[in-house]
């Protein structure tokens, strides 16, 4: 991906609403964040067929993760409900677009103790978190991604 944030354009601020939980069981159970495309005129979506339809065409739905679009929750739910269907390397441009935008601007300690949950993570998971450019964070986060990533590569490889 070349395509990434300036210093300070970060959308995450102490004074911004919380991101909210979102876990595993939740993509199933909770089917709000799914775009409502009845209001753009379309027909309406499921989960998946809006999860299928980012994977295989992310240049025609940037807009449903995109922090200027939509609210910070929302595209974060969406983000992390595409990444637990994504497959490598079969989907990598769009876990690399989900890496460089949302994921990289709301970059938090918040960010990563909501993604507690989803530990540990899957390699299209590891994918996305990596694509994310880390040298504008402080040293604490950028160790503790690190630390996360390395945790669930170790995880992975021990249980194959």
């Amino acid at each position: 991906m070349t395509r990434h944030r300036k210093p300070g354009l970060k959308t995450h601020r102490s004074d911004t609403p919380s991101l909210g939980i979102f876990s595993p069981s939740e993509i199933a159970s909770d089917p709000s964040w799914v775009p409502d495309m009845v209001a753009l005129g379309e027909p309406a979506m499921t989960a998946e067929t809006y999860i299928a339809a980012y994977l295989s065409d992310v240049d025609a739905w940037w807009w449903s993760t995109n922090l200027h679009h939509e609210p910070r929750g929302l595209a974060l739910k969406r983000t992390i409900a595409i990444i637990a269907m994504a497959r490598m390397p079969d989907h990598e441009k769009a876990l690399g677009q989900l890496g460089v935008d949302p994921l990289e601007n709301m970059m938090s300690d918040e960010l990563l103790d909501l993604l507690r949950a989803w530990m540990p993570f899957t390699p299209a998971m590891c994918y996305a978190l990596g694509c994310i450019r880390m040298e504008f964070e402080p040293p604490g986060l950028q160790r503790r991604l690190s630390a996360m990533i390395a945790e669930s590569q170790r995880k992975t490889e021990f249980n194959d």
